[in-house]
């Protein structure tokens, strides 16, 4: 009797002790990279996401308990503390096999179009050699880059890459389609963009995040997110080609 009664109040120890974990961990802050220098698309004001991804990841924040401290960085230091666990999380974020190395990919939360911009109507940039290309410094642009001999140029931030292109240093520039008229539009000689791929972005969780749920609550939240967006035919995507 004694001993079952001990073993009672042992149990009962154990399990507040867990409980009082889980809400350690419910209560502790997650500091959230944002990649930053696309302010139309996704930045922090006031302590909040705005701009037009903003929706997708206020969605899932909100079902996600925690407290979450939003810092815009640049792609390479976002990446960086990832691997590090510096940051519990990362966006907005393609997966990659080298990321998916320190990091787990949250899964499709929307799609955007790649492109390749230019300033002259090239022939197929597969048929050609030694085109030079310019992205952001840990760009998945690596990817993407065509021809034979192909050349590249890393920079911090699309802005750069852009003005290289304008100053003919670089024969094209691979980022988001929906970024071109924010490079572009006071550009009044003529311009081409090619597709060069959709992309299912989302965010990173680093390996690091000492949270036993943290993870597995953000992609739960990603799948009802996207899932809410369809069922009620509300197209939170990315702009789309007119």
């Amino acid at each position: 009797m004694e001993r079952a009664f001990l073993l009672s109040l042992l149990q009962i120890f154990w399990l507040s002790l867990f409980s009082v974990s889980l809400l350690a961990d419910s209560k502790r802050t997650h500091v959230i990279g944002v990649f930053d220098g696309i302010d139309r698309e996704i930045a922090v004001e006031n302590g909040k996401l705005v701009g037009r991804f903003a929706p997708y990841y206020r969605c899932v924040f909100n079902r996600v308990e925690g407290n979450f401290k939003f810092v815009e960085m640049p792609l390479a230091q976002m990446l960086y503390r990832l691997r590090k666990g510096g940051i519990s999380a990362g966006l907005p974020l393609v997966q990659t096999p080298e990321r998916d190395e320190y990091a787990d990919f949250g899964g499709l939360l929307f799609q955007t179009e790649y492109v390749y911009l230019l300033l002259r109507d090239l022939p197929p940039l597969d048929s050609l050699t030694g085109l030079r290309f310019a992205f952001v410094r840990k760009f998945v642009g690596g990817k993407l880059l065509r021809g034979e001999d192909p050349q590249v140029t890393d920079v911090s931030d699309w802005g750069q890459a852009v003005e290289l292109l304008k100053n003919n240093r670089v024969d094209v520039v691979v980022l988001p389609w929906v970024l071109i008229d924010t490079y572009m539009n006071k550009y009044d000689k003529p311009y081409y963009n090619r597709t060069a791929a959709w992309v299912d972005l989302s965010m990173y969780i680093s390996h690091k995040v000492n949270d036993s749920r943290f993870t597995e609550d953000l992609r739960k939240a990603i799948r009802e997110c996207r899932s809410i967006a369809h069922q009620n035919q509300v197209s939170w995507d990315t702009p789309t080609r007119p």
